[in-house]
């Protein structure tokens, strides 16, 4: 079995088992079917779903990390990046827990590795069900805009950018780019990190000739709590986006169609007062609103 040793892996789990996750599940199966091996940080964000595993899998060397506070995707891929570097691995690839990977993922990464040896960021092509492109994405108004398509090689960060699992990162890089902004659990954390990126180290990357299939959460029928709870993170994102003051005007008017949106689909006026008291907390705070 062969042992990918400049590779680190990093899956975010959510109320999930591990051996329910679409993402790992996949990924195993192409470990397999290359005669591979790679070592994984599993993040875990709800513990109690995990915590009495023992994470038996020959395809993996597992590193086990509980988090009860939920301290979310960035702080989960910045402590990868730091055992990554301890380990002296010179890549990192960065997971979610619900998207389907082809049988060829490993060998493709692999090589593309090789074969394009100064790039230091690649990603793959994402699709929701209905084989829309979301990333990478056009990235405009401050938000993320589908593509029709794209095609793999060498492209350039300058309109568009990449949503965060499948990317494999250049380790050096990562560092360079001060890592994922701990403030920003999960919303606006990949176009954060990609944003801050192009101007520090790079407006190249690289797509891979690898199409993923994403089960998008906002695809689903949630529950009102549960767009609440991600409709929270969302206002909380953009308050801790990088962006400057024409950027930070136009998420106010994003948030506030996303709240009239929600506002309309759970015919509940709570979203409205979420996003007004995220204003007001900013306001308070002596912030540009």
């Amino acid at each position: 079995m062969k042992f990918n040793q400049d590779i680190f892996a990093v899956i975010v789990l959510y109320k999930t088992k591990l051996s329910d996750s679409k993402t790992f599940l996949s990924l195993t199966r192409s470990l397999i079917v290359n005669n591979s091996k790679l070592d994984l940080l599993v993040y875990d964000n709800s513990p109690e779903y995990n915590v009495e595993c023992k994470f038996e899998y020959p395809e993996w060397n597992i590193t086990y990390m509980p988090d009860i506070n939920n301290g979310g995707v960035s702080k989960a891929y910045n402590i990868g990046t730091d055992i990554a570097t301890k380990d002296k691995k010179k890549w990192i690839i960065i997971f979610d827990q619900d998207t389907t990977f082809p049988e060829n993922t490993i060998s493709v990464y692999t090589q593309a590795i090789i074969d394009y040896p100064h790039c230091k960021l690649f990603s793959p092509i994402m699709l929701i069900a209905n084989n829309k492109i979301i990333s990478p994405c056009k990235f405009k108004f401050m938000r993320g805009i589908s593509l029709n398509d794209i095609k793999p090689g060498y492209n350039t960060l300058s309109n568009l950018s990449v949503i965060n699992c499948g990317m494999c990162i250049d380790i050096n890089s990562f560092k360079k780019n001060g890592g994922y902004n701990e403030r920003i659990k999960l919303d606006f954390s990949d176009h954060d990190f990609i944003k801050r990126l192009k101007h520090v180290v790079t407006k190249e990357f690289v797509v891979l000739d690898l199409k993923v299939y994403h089960e998008l959460s906002t695809a689903n029928k949630n529950s009102f709590k549960s767009d609440l709870i991600r409709f929270d993170y969302y206002l909380s994102g953009s308050r801790n986006m990088s962006a400057s003051f024409i950027e930070r005007f136009l998420l106010k008017i994003n948030g506030l169609f996303r709240a009239t949106k929600l506002c309309f689909k759970h015919k509940n006026i709570s979203f409205g007062k979420y996003f007004l008291n995220h204003l007001f907390k900013k306001a308070a705070k002596g912030e540009i609103i």
